[in-house]
């Protein structure tokens, strides 16, 4: 599914990443691991071609660079960690992230995000909220579940625990584990041990 080979980022004079290779097979759920600085959020999103690197990223066996990125994005669901929506209703957010690509259609859509943010741990009139009336950890969760709707075959979140108590981390877990056995790929940046000791796999940068 992704394979890197001797990747290395810089900002500057400064080298966050060092000659870095890897190989993620499909239906992984991996966890991206390390100190602050290290570089994680930066490889996330030189997998879709956001940030520069000199080496080689292949995404499904297609090279990442400026003719193919465009492609690979469509194909990829990417979470970053400060995302942020326009509008005031949470109804606004499950709107926007069917614009970014094929959900399925009409009631079939809904009865699918209800039963999403069932297993996340959340009424389905959450989605009839205001976005001041919700937590950090409601949204993260929300987008968990309408990203479920998409039809992308590669999952990138960074941090998707961030915000969570240890009950609703779990139920994240369960169903990334879900989407993983429906045959997903899943790469994870986090900071959290728990959540890190529960994936397929756990890669450190530090290391």
């Amino acid at each position: 599914m992704l394979s890197v080979k001797d990747v290395s980022i810089s900002f500057g004079k400064e080298s966050v990443i060092r000659h870095f290779s890897c190989h993620i097979s499909p239906a992984e759920l991996i966890c991206l691991t390390g100190k602050s600085g290290c570089g994680k959020s930066s490889l996330l999103r030189a997998f879709i071609g956001l940030t520069p690197f000199n080496g080689e990223i292949c995404v499904q066996g297609i090279p990442v660079n400026e003719r193919s990125c465009e492609s690979i994005r469509r194909n990829t669901a990417y979470l970053p960690q400060d995302l942020s929506f326009p509008g005031e209703l949470v109804s606004d957010i499950i709107s926007q992230i069917k614009r970014l690509g094929r959900v399925v259609a009409g009631e079939r859509a809904e009865q699918a995000l209800i039963k999403n943010l069932a297993l996340l741990g959340l009424e389905d009139d959450i989605v009839h909220k205001r976005m001041s009336e919700i937590s950090g950890g409601q949204r993260q969760r929300i987008i968990l579940a309408a990203i479920a709707l998409l039809d992308k075959d590669l999952w990138l979140l960074d941090e998707p625990t961030s915000a969570l108590d240890c009950a609703s981390r779990n139920l994240v877990l369960h169903f990334l584990r879900i989407q993983q056995q429906e045959g997903r790929t899943i790469v994870a940046v986090t900071h959290d041990k728990e959540f890190a000791e529960q994936c397929s796999r756990v890669i450190n940068l530090d290391t």
